[in-house]
Protein backbone atom coordinates (compact mmCIF):
# COMPACT_ATOMS: atom_id res chain seq x y z
CA UNK A 1 0.00 0.00 0.00
CA UNK A 2 1.26 3.47 -0.93
CA UNK A 3 2.32 5.20 2.29
CA UNK A 4 2.74 8.50 0.49
CA UNK A 5 -1.02 9.04 0.10
CA UNK A 6 -3.62 7.22 2.17
CA UNK A 7 -7.25 8.04 2.73
CA UNK A 8 -8.64 8.34 6.23
CA UNK A 9 -10.30 4.92 6.35
CA UNK A 10 -7.20 3.23 4.95
CA UNK A 11 -5.21 4.64 7.86
CA UNK A 12 -7.85 3.60 10.41
CA UNK A 13 -8.09 0.10 8.95
CA UNK A 14 -4.32 -0.21 9.11
CA UNK A 15 -4.35 0.74 12.80
CA UNK A 16 -7.25 -1.63 13.56
CA UNK A 17 -5.85 -4.64 11.74
CA UNK A 18 -2.28 -4.36 12.98
CA UNK A 19 -1.74 -6.03 16.36
CA UNK A 20 1.57 -4.27 16.91
CA UNK A 21 1.96 -1.23 19.16
CA UNK A 22 2.72 1.11 16.28
CA UNK A 23 1.05 2.73 13.29
CA UNK A 24 2.49 4.39 10.20
CA UNK A 25 1.73 8.08 9.71
CA UNK A 26 1.56 8.77 5.95
CA UNK A 27 2.32 11.90 3.99
CA UNK A 28 -0.31 14.38 2.77
CA UNK A 29 -1.82 14.73 6.26
CA UNK A 30 0.37 17.57 7.47
CA UNK A 31 -0.39 20.97 8.96
CA UNK A 32 2.81 22.96 8.90
CA UNK A 33 5.64 20.86 10.30
CA UNK A 34 3.29 18.53 12.20
CA UNK A 35 0.72 15.88 11.33
CA UNK A 36 -2.96 16.86 11.59
CA UNK A 37 -3.88 16.47 15.26
CA UNK A 38 -7.27 14.92 14.53
CA UNK A 39 -5.59 12.05 12.69
CA UNK A 40 -3.07 11.58 15.50
CA UNK A 41 -5.89 11.41 18.05
CA UNK A 42 -7.87 9.00 15.85
CA UNK A 43 -5.08 6.44 15.48
CA UNK A 44 -4.08 6.67 19.15
CA UNK A 45 -7.70 5.98 20.10
CA UNK A 46 -7.83 2.99 17.76
CA UNK A 47 -4.81 1.48 19.50
CA UNK A 48 -6.13 2.38 22.94
CA UNK A 49 -9.47 0.58 22.60
CA UNK A 50 -7.65 -2.61 21.56
CA UNK A 51 -6.42 -2.80 25.16
CA UNK A 52 -9.89 -2.60 26.73
CA UNK A 53 -11.62 -5.92 27.26
CA UNK A 54 -14.99 -4.55 28.34
CA UNK A 55 -16.66 -2.12 25.98
CA UNK A 56 -18.20 0.90 27.69
CA UNK A 57 -19.22 4.21 26.05
CA UNK A 58 -16.47 6.81 25.93
CA UNK A 59 -17.32 9.82 28.08
CA UNK A 60 -14.30 12.06 27.64
CA UNK A 61 -10.87 12.29 26.05
CA UNK A 62 -8.03 14.58 27.02
CA UNK A 63 -5.20 15.10 24.54
CA UNK A 64 -1.84 16.71 25.17
CA UNK A 65 0.19 17.45 22.03
CA UNK A 66 3.70 17.37 23.44
CA UNK A 67 5.68 17.70 20.20
CA UNK A 68 5.02 17.67 16.44
CA UNK A 69 4.19 14.22 15.06
CA UNK A 70 6.13 13.49 11.87
CA UNK A 71 5.56 11.16 8.93
CA UNK A 72 6.68 7.63 9.76
CA UNK A 73 6.27 5.13 12.59
CA UNK A 74 4.33 6.20 15.68
CA UNK A 75 4.79 3.87 18.65
CA UNK A 76 1.87 3.78 21.10
CA UNK A 77 2.00 2.40 24.65
CA UNK A 78 -1.25 2.01 26.58
CA UNK A 79 -1.80 1.64 30.33
CA UNK A 80 -5.03 0.77 32.14
CA UNK A 81 -5.04 3.24 35.03
CA UNK A 82 -8.17 2.12 36.83
CA UNK A 83 -11.20 -0.08 36.25
CA UNK A 84 -14.19 0.40 38.54
CA UNK A 85 -17.73 -0.94 38.47
CA UNK A 86 -18.88 1.65 35.96
CA UNK A 87 -15.84 3.64 34.82
CA UNK A 88 -12.52 2.83 33.16
CA UNK A 89 -9.62 5.24 32.71
CA UNK A 90 -6.90 4.51 30.21
CA UNK A 91 -3.77 6.38 29.15
CA UNK A 92 -1.90 6.08 25.86
CA UNK A 93 1.45 7.71 25.14
CA UNK A 94 2.74 8.05 21.58
CA UNK A 95 6.46 8.07 20.82
CA UNK A 96 8.72 8.92 17.90
CA UNK A 97 12.47 8.42 18.11
CA UNK A 98 12.07 7.45 21.76
CA UNK A 99 10.43 10.74 22.77
CA UNK A 100 6.84 11.36 23.83
CA UNK A 101 4.96 13.36 21.19
CA UNK A 102 1.34 12.97 22.35
CA UNK A 103 -0.61 11.66 25.34
CA UNK A 104 -4.27 10.62 25.48
CA UNK A 105 -6.30 10.03 28.63
CA UNK A 106 -9.67 8.42 27.89
CA UNK A 107 -12.51 7.82 30.31
CA UNK A 108 -15.24 5.24 29.66
CA UNK A 109 -18.37 4.77 31.72
CA UNK A 110 -21.73 3.00 31.67
CA UNK A 111 -24.91 5.04 31.84
CA UNK A 112 -26.75 5.30 35.16
CA UNK A 113 -29.91 6.94 36.46
CA UNK A 114 -29.70 10.56 37.58
CA UNK A 115 -32.07 13.12 39.06
CA UNK A 116 -30.46 15.81 36.91
CA UNK A 117 -31.24 16.13 33.19
CA UNK A 118 -30.04 19.13 31.19
CA UNK A 119 -30.37 18.66 27.44
CA UNK A 120 -27.87 20.38 25.12
CA UNK A 121 -29.00 22.97 22.62
CA UNK A 122 -29.90 21.87 19.11
CA UNK A 123 -27.75 23.00 16.21
CA UNK A 124 -27.80 26.69 15.25
CA UNK A 125 -29.44 27.74 12.00
CA UNK A 126 -26.86 27.94 9.20
CA UNK A 127 -27.24 28.45 5.48
CA UNK A 128 -27.53 25.10 3.72
CA UNK A 129 -24.23 23.64 2.44
CA UNK A 130 -25.40 23.95 -1.17
CA UNK A 131 -25.81 27.70 -0.65
CA UNK A 132 -22.27 28.24 0.65
CA UNK A 133 -19.05 28.26 -1.35
CA UNK A 134 -16.70 25.34 -0.83
CA UNK A 135 -13.47 26.11 1.01
CA UNK A 136 -10.77 25.56 -1.64
CA UNK A 137 -7.74 23.33 -1.25
CA UNK A 138 -4.72 25.14 -2.68
CA UNK A 139 -1.52 23.00 -2.70
CA UNK A 140 1.31 24.78 -0.95
CA UNK A 141 -1.01 27.30 0.66
CA UNK A 142 -3.69 25.45 2.63
CA UNK A 143 -2.58 22.58 4.93
CA UNK A 144 -2.25 19.20 3.20
CA UNK A 145 -4.78 17.47 5.41
CA UNK A 146 -7.61 19.85 4.39
CA UNK A 147 -7.87 18.12 1.00
CA UNK A 148 -9.53 15.20 2.80
CA UNK A 149 -12.45 17.34 4.06
CA UNK A 150 -15.23 19.38 2.49
CA UNK A 151 -15.76 22.68 4.39
CA UNK A 152 -18.50 25.27 4.03
CA UNK A 153 -17.99 28.38 6.19
CA UNK A 154 -21.25 30.00 7.31
CA UNK A 155 -20.17 32.02 10.35
CA UNK A 156 -17.19 34.27 10.88
CA UNK A 157 -14.33 34.56 8.41
CA UNK A 158 -11.67 32.25 7.02
CA UNK A 159 -8.19 32.20 8.63
CA UNK A 160 -6.00 35.30 8.52
CA UNK A 161 -8.73 37.69 7.34
CA UNK A 162 -8.68 39.99 10.36
CA UNK A 163 -12.12 39.12 11.70
CA UNK A 164 -13.42 40.90 14.78
CA UNK A 165 -15.96 38.13 15.43
CA UNK A 166 -15.09 35.63 18.16
CA UNK A 167 -17.36 33.01 16.56
CA UNK A 168 -16.55 30.74 13.63
CA UNK A 169 -18.46 27.83 12.16
CA UNK A 170 -20.01 26.01 9.26
CA UNK A 171 -20.51 22.58 7.71
CA UNK A 172 -18.01 19.77 7.29
CA UNK A 173 -17.84 16.21 5.99
CA UNK A 174 -15.13 13.70 5.12
CA UNK A 175 -14.42 13.39 1.40
CA UNK A 176 -13.64 9.69 1.81
CA UNK A 177 -17.13 8.18 1.25
CA UNK A 178 -18.30 5.50 3.66
CA UNK A 179 -21.56 3.91 4.76
CA UNK A 180 -20.09 3.11 8.20
CA UNK A 181 -21.65 4.78 11.21
CA UNK A 182 -19.31 7.52 12.40
CA UNK A 183 -17.45 6.33 15.49
CA UNK A 184 -15.07 8.11 17.85
CA UNK A 185 -12.06 8.39 15.46
CA UNK A 186 -14.18 9.95 12.70
CA UNK A 187 -15.77 12.40 15.15
CA UNK A 188 -12.34 13.41 16.47
CA UNK A 189 -11.14 14.10 12.92
CA UNK A 190 -14.24 16.11 11.95
CA UNK A 191 -14.02 18.18 15.12
CA UNK A 192 -10.32 18.99 14.83
CA UNK A 193 -10.29 19.60 11.07
CA UNK A 194 -11.32 23.21 11.57
CA UNK A 195 -8.54 25.77 12.09
CA UNK A 196 -8.28 27.37 15.54
CA UNK A 197 -10.89 30.13 15.59
CA UNK A 198 -8.28 32.64 16.74
CA UNK A 199 -6.62 32.38 13.32
CA UNK A 200 -9.59 34.21 11.78
CA UNK A 201 -8.69 37.30 13.82
CA UNK A 202 -5.13 37.49 12.49
CA UNK A 203 -4.42 39.66 9.44
CA UNK A 204 -1.60 37.56 8.01
CA UNK A 205 -0.46 33.91 8.17
CA UNK A 206 1.13 32.83 11.45
CA UNK A 207 1.98 29.60 13.21
CA UNK A 208 0.00 28.01 15.99
CA UNK A 209 -0.54 24.63 17.55
CA UNK A 210 -2.87 22.85 19.97
CA UNK A 211 -1.35 22.48 23.41
CA UNK A 212 -4.21 20.60 25.08
CA UNK A 213 -7.60 19.41 23.88
CA UNK A 214 -10.49 18.11 25.98
CA UNK A 215 -13.47 16.42 24.33
CA UNK A 216 -16.72 15.49 26.10
CA UNK A 217 -18.95 13.00 24.29
CA UNK A 218 -22.62 13.91 24.66
CA UNK A 219 -24.27 11.51 22.24
CA UNK A 220 -22.77 9.21 19.64
CA UNK A 221 -25.14 9.08 16.65
CA UNK A 222 -26.15 5.69 15.32
CA UNK A 223 -27.45 6.91 11.95
CA UNK A 224 -24.74 9.30 10.73
CA UNK A 225 -21.61 8.72 8.67
CA UNK A 226 -18.53 10.90 8.43
CA UNK A 227 -19.53 11.73 4.84
CA UNK A 228 -22.82 13.25 6.04
CA UNK A 229 -22.85 16.99 6.72
CA UNK A 230 -21.97 17.96 10.32
CA UNK A 231 -22.30 21.42 11.86
CA UNK A 232 -19.46 23.04 13.76
CA UNK A 233 -19.31 26.19 15.84
CA UNK A 234 -16.40 27.57 17.85
CA UNK A 235 -16.14 30.51 20.22
CA UNK A 236 -12.96 32.17 21.46
CA UNK A 237 -13.46 32.44 25.21
CA UNK A 238 -10.20 34.32 25.76
CA UNK A 239 -6.93 35.00 23.98
CA UNK A 240 -3.95 36.67 25.64
CA UNK A 241 -0.19 36.35 26.03
CA UNK A 242 0.17 33.92 23.13
CA UNK A 243 -2.50 31.43 24.25
CA UNK A 244 -6.08 31.13 23.10
CA UNK A 245 -8.89 29.20 24.83
CA UNK A 246 -11.56 28.00 22.43
CA UNK A 247 -14.83 26.18 23.09
CA UNK A 248 -16.54 24.29 20.26
CA UNK A 249 -19.44 21.95 19.51
CA UNK A 250 -20.15 19.50 16.71
CA UNK A 251 -23.72 18.56 15.74
CA UNK A 252 -24.77 15.60 13.59
CA UNK A 253 -27.06 15.72 10.54
CA UNK A 254 -30.10 15.57 12.82
CA UNK A 255 -29.07 18.68 14.73
CA UNK A 256 -28.05 16.77 17.85
CA UNK A 257 -24.84 17.73 19.60
CA UNK A 258 -22.33 14.89 19.50
CA UNK A 259 -19.32 16.42 21.26
CA UNK A 260 -18.25 19.53 23.13
CA UNK A 261 -14.59 20.50 23.25
CA UNK A 262 -12.17 23.00 24.71
CA UNK A 263 -8.76 23.70 23.24
CA UNK A 264 -5.79 25.65 24.50
CA UNK A 265 -3.90 26.87 21.44
CA UNK A 266 -0.41 28.36 21.31
CA UNK A 267 -0.41 31.32 18.93
CA UNK A 268 2.92 32.59 17.57
CA UNK A 269 1.76 36.05 16.50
Amino acid sequence: MNRRFMKFYEILDSARNDDSESVMIPEKWGQGRATFGGLVAAVIYEKLIQKIEKTRPVQSIMMSFVAPVSVGELSIQTTLLREGKSAIQVQSSAYQEGKVVAVMLASFGTERESMVSVLPEMAPEFKAPRDVNEFPFIPGLTPDFTQHFDYRYTEGKMPFMGSKDTHMGGWIKLRDPSSKVASVPEILALLDAWPPAVFTMLKKPASGSSLTWTISFVEQPEDCTASDWWQYQANIESSNHGYSHIDASLWDKNGRVAVISRQTVSVFA
